[in-house]
């Protein structure tokens, strides 16, 4: 059962990231709304992947992209906490001197000047320009333009699932996070010499693991089980022939990548399969 430090973990593990152009991100494409405003949409993101989207289901099953909408439905649940009593976890929602919250980050760490946050479409400014920042990012804001500190309603308090990432730039993957991509159920059929069923035999399940540490894992002529997760997802996505997913990283793969990166508007070095990357491919499994 996830806990609020799986949470953090995943928000973690994408401080870093910078959008593409026109505001080109994963977390809008993967909630429905690209080319917009995703602070919200990266919060959610987060809780979906350790499975507690119901947790900040404001507007739709996966979580909200407004945030006056989100605010809105934390307060008639009565989840708004005093503001100088934030726990890791938290959500922050801030305001600068409309009345209206503007911007969404979680809580890391709180203290007497203020608190670490990590946001999405957000930058280093302490002004109303973090509500539209270009990416990912570890910051520290006074309590002056906090609007409301929410806590959403964990489950019980189990053994996380991930270590804690302490750098600015995160490394670490979200250990456990599979995806299971099962095949069909076995069915059966009548024999033509009687009429006892026979089993066709059930694909053996396939699991994606977690994001490799192995910096060469994705490299041309490697082969391994997180190759195959994006080769999968790539086929999913119609931008590779099934043919081509044989858990082999080839030229054929590498072209997929490039459009894959281009249309979530993710810049990375050629060749490369960077966390972010990674980790929307397997979520879409």
């Amino acid at each position: 059962m996830a806990t609020a430090l799986d949470v953090l973990n995943v928000a973690r593990s994408q401080i870093g990231f910078v959008e593409g152009t026109n505001n080109e991100n994963p977390y809008g494409i993967w909630y429905g709304i690209p080319n917009a405003s995703y602070c919200a949409m990266g919060v959610s993101w987060c809780f979906a992947q350790v499975g507690l989207s119901s947790l900040v289901a404001a507007q739709t099953p996966k979580g909200f992209a407004y945030c006056p909408a989100g605010l809105e439905w934390f307060q008639r649940q009565g989840l708004v906490v005093n503001k100088y009593q934030a726990k890791p976890g938290d959500l922050v929602f801030f305001s600068w001197g409309t009345g209206v919250a503007e911007h969404v980050e979680i809580v890391e760490a709180a203290s007497a000047d203020g608190l670490t946050t990590i946001g999405f479409n957000t930058g280093d400014q302490n002004t109303k320009a973090a509500a539209n920042g270009g990416g990912c990012y570890r910051e520290h804001r006074p309590y002056l333009y906090v609007m409301a500190i929410v806590r959403p309603r964990y489950p019980v308090p189990l053994k996380p699932i991930s270590k804690g990432v302490t750098s600015k730039k995160a490394t670490a993957a979200v250990a456990t996070i599979g995806t299971g991509v099962a095949g069909t159920l076995g069915m059966t059929h009548v024999g033509t010499t009687g009429s006892t069923p026979t089993p066709t035999p059930t694909p053996t399940a396939f699991y994606a693991p977690p994001f490799p540490t192995t910096s060469n894992s994705f490299a041309l002529g490697q082969t391994n089980d997180a190759v195959l997760t994006v080769q999968k997802a790539l086929v999913n996505k119609g931008l590779l022939l099934a043919k081509y997913a044989i858990g082999t990283m080839n030229t054929q793969t590498q072209a997929a990548l490039v459009i894959f990166d281009k249309k979530a508007g993710i810049i990375v070095q050629a060749g490369a399969v960077p966390q972010i990357v990674y980790d929307t491919l397997k979520g879409s499994l």
